[in-house]
Order: C-alpha cells, then sequence, then structure tokens
C-alpha cells in the first residue's frame, strides 16, 4: 500500500530531497511565465495521471513557503518547478527498493534477483531514486526511463556506522559480481544532509555534503562523529 503524508499546513523545510509530492488542482498558481509551453504540457499531463514530482533541493533567497519540484522524462529533460508548499497534496518518500525492484528485474532479471536477496537480508529499508523510481512512478510501458547502460540510484539513511559499513560492503560485492547495472546513489544523514555513496566509501579528507539549501565540503571525521552519535 501506498504510504504518504497528508500535508494540512505544509512548510517547505518540511520537505526533503527525494521525497515525492502529489498536488493539488491549484498546482499551477504561481508558475513562472518563464516555463515554456511544451514543459507546461509535459507537467500538465504527468499531474493529471495522479503522479508525484520529486522535491530538489532549495536556494538560497527562496520564499519560506517555496517549494522547488522535479520532472525527468524518459528523454532525460529535466522540468524544474517552483509551487507553493501550500499545493502538495501528499507527500512520500522515496520508494523502498524491494517495492519497485520488479521494474529492474525486466532489463537485468538474474542480477536482480541476486541483489533482492542481498538487499532483503541486510538492508530492506534501502530506497530508490532516478530512472527506476521514475518506472516506478509512470507506472505505464510507454514510458521508458530504464535501459541496460543505466544506473540504479540508491538511498540509505543508516542508523549507525556498522550498519553503513554493512551496506557498502554488499554494494561492492554485488558489483564485483555483476557487470551491470551500476549501483549509483547517496547515504542519507539524519540531520538532512546526503552524500555519494562512492566518495564516502573511498574515504577522501574533505567530502562533498549537499544539504537542504547548499553544498558544502566536509571533513570525512566529521561525518564519522555523527555517525558515531547516531549509535551511542
Amino acid at each position: 500500500m501506498l504510504k504518504v503524508k497528508r500535508c494540512v499546513t505544509p512548510k517547505a523545510k518540511v520537505f526533503r530531497r527525494h521525497d515525492w509530492v502529489y498536488l493539488t488542482d491549484h498546482w499551477r498558481q504561481g508558475l513562472p511565465k518563464t516555463l515554456s509551453r511544451q514543459s507546461r504540457k509535459l507537467l500538465e499531463s504527468w499531474i493529471a495521471r495522479r503522479r508525484p514530482l520529486v522535491v530538489a533541493r532549495r536556494q538560497e533567497g527562496d520564499a519560506p513557503d517555496m517549494l522547488r519540484l522535479g520532472l525527468a522524462t524518459p528523454g532525460k529533460q529535466r522540468i524544474c518547478v517552483s509551487v507553493s508548499a501550500y499545493a502538495v497534496l501528499l507527500r512520500r518518500p522515496a520508494p523502498l527498493l524491494l517495492e519497485v525492484i520488479e521494474n529492474a528485474a525486466k532489463v537485468w532479471p538474474e542480477a536482480m534477483r541476486e541483489l533482492t536477496a542481498m538487499i532483503a537480508r541486510i538492508a530492506p529499508d534501502t530506497r530508490v531514486y532516478g530512472s527506476l523510481a521514475w518506472q516506478h512512478f509512470a507506472a505505464e510501458p510507454s514510458y521508458c526511463y530504464l535501459r541496460p547502460d543505466s544506473d540504479i540510484d540508491l538511498l540509505f539513511t543508516p542508523q549507525d556506522s556498522a550498519k553503513l559499513g554493512a551496506w557498502i560492503d554488499l554494494l561492492r560485492d554485488f558489483e564485483r559480481r555483476w557487470p551491470a547495472p551500476r549501483l549509483d546513489g547517496e547515504i542519507a544523514l539524519r540531520n538532512g544532509d546526503f552524500m555519494s555513496w562512492r566518495e564516502f566509501a573511498a574515504r577522501p579528507r574533505k567530502i562533498l555534503v549537499k544539504g537542504a539549501e547548499s553544498i558544502s565540503l566536509r571533513q570525512i571525521e566529521d561525518i564519522d562523529s555523527l555517525l558515531a552519535a547516531r549509535a551511542a
């Protein structure tokens, strides 16, 4: 069953990157006039079918109630739009990998059978974004987001460093066994920040962290401390 949260009096700050939102019929109010006719048509068609848009990172200077959303097309066109947070009817997190892996199994049947078993055993709360999530929400064969050269973008919120280490080991083990698909994605920290799992696994001195409104370089020891504090 779809797990969503009704937004009664939303504030933009309650939404995080990779959240998905369903809009009310009044979502068009306040759309920028710079939005092209083609982009507007694609947006209207997508939303009319009761499909969600994905939450993007806020920018400096955004109004408190403004929300940045995105729509990706199968042709890799990216449409960005800003709406009032009050235009949001429902909010839900990124879908769980185990909920949507059937779509990926159509492209990589054997590899997905093994990945399913590994994720179910070690990290069933792994979520997805990117092409696999779009394929799930499109829910129509005519929308083809996944191809043999597509990546799978994973999203994991670790409870502590030990669980994060086990998750990274899982991804590395899978990629040693299977040349495709490539497992990309991010680690979601409890404070609302995100970082590339590949970059973190490489253990650089500083790591790029995507926050709610900005991108910055952080000492990797700070990330380790954050994970350790969560475990305590």
